[in-house]
């Protein structure tokens, strides 16, 4: 499927140079704050999606400790997940039982799961056969224990998504999705840098976007989760390319909004400190960012004879 035909808007991928200066800002991925999720709250850094309005706290419980009894032991295996509990109120908030809830990125199954524990129907797809597999297996194991909701699971590539099924056009009322980092690794030969990497996960985010429009109707809703990725003395910020890539095909950012990974008191306490950074040791960083937004009604020109 072709990309969309949109206006063309420049992207942050590399250093910017300040009028007047001679000097380079600091690229809109390269998050160097010492305190991400304060950051985070007052848009420090991040001006390309602006503060975070509100702040979720499904941090209180362990992810671990959620998903019990309701995921197979093997989901632990997937190094991406989305917290169960954040995709569950996620779908409470943005769907009704009964509608179509899909996941471009299925992973462990996580948002699919929550989906049909919830009565709505999930339709999901990924690229890697071991996680379909595991997706499936979630599923089965959440139908015998109550689930109502029916489920799909697509072996494919969320960014070659063609013919879409006749039953499934213009069918999806929320997508709940987080993108990897880099959706296949070996399409970016040798070492890349992140400037790289941000500008190929702009590039298939806008191809992604572009191959699900079959799927969406004026209206539906879209939420993208993701995290910042400890590098060499700063984060990588891959929320820079989720915005640039929706702002390209024409959705309507609704709400940015920070979710916190643990308890409350404990969000405060951490900091990035620079020098176990260089050492590529972990930094903590305490909260996802999550991006919502809306197909308008007024449909953009590639939603226009489709």
């Amino acid at each position: 499927m072709t990309e969309p035909t949109v206006n063309p808007q420049p992207t942050t991928v590399g250093h910017v140079p300040i009028p007047g200066t001679g000097e380079a800002a600091t690229p809109g991925w390269m998050h160097t704050s010492t305190k991400p999720l304060e950051a985070a709250l007052r848009g420090i850094g991040q001006e390309h999606i602006g503060p975070a309005a509100t702040l979720w706290p499904f941090g209180q419980d362990s992810d671990t400790a959620t998903r019990a009894g309701r995921y197979l032991p093997d989901t632990r295996r997937h190094p991406q997940r989305t917290r169960a509990a954040l995709a569950g109120y996620v779908i409470a908030r943005y769907s009704r039982p009964g509608q179509v809830v899909f996941d471009g990125f299925v992973g462990s199954g996580t948002t699919m799961v929550e989906a049909v524990y919830a009565g709505r129907h999930a339709v999901g797809v990924d690229q890697d056969v071991r996680w379909v597999d595991l997706s499936v297996r979630n599923l089965t194991f959440a139908h015998e224990r109550g689930a109502t909701g029916n489920a799909l699971v697509l072996w494919a590539d969320s960014r070659e998504l063609s013919p879409i099924p006749r039953r499934l056009r213009h069918r999806v009322d929320l997508v709940l999705a987080t993108p990897p980092l880099q959706f296949k690794p070996n399409d970016l030969t040798g070492r890349a840098d992140d400037a790289a990497i941000i500008a190929a996960l702009e590039r298939d985010m806008r191809t992604a976007i572009g191959s699900w429009i079959p799927l969406l109707h004026p209206g539906t809703t879209l939420v993208f989760t993701s995290r910042l990725v400890p590098a060499v003395g700063y984060l990588l910020d891959p929320s820079t390319a989720i915005a640039a890539a929706a702002r390209r095909t024409g959705l309507k950012l609704i709400e940015r909004v920070a979710a916190l990974r643990v308890p409350v008191r404990e969000a405060t306490s951490f900091t990035v400190n620079r020098s176990t950074a260089r050492k590529r040791r972990a930094v903590p960083v305490v909260h996802d960012d999550v991006l919502i937004y809306q197909v308008p009604s007024t449909a953009p020109r590639w939603r226009r004879g489709r």
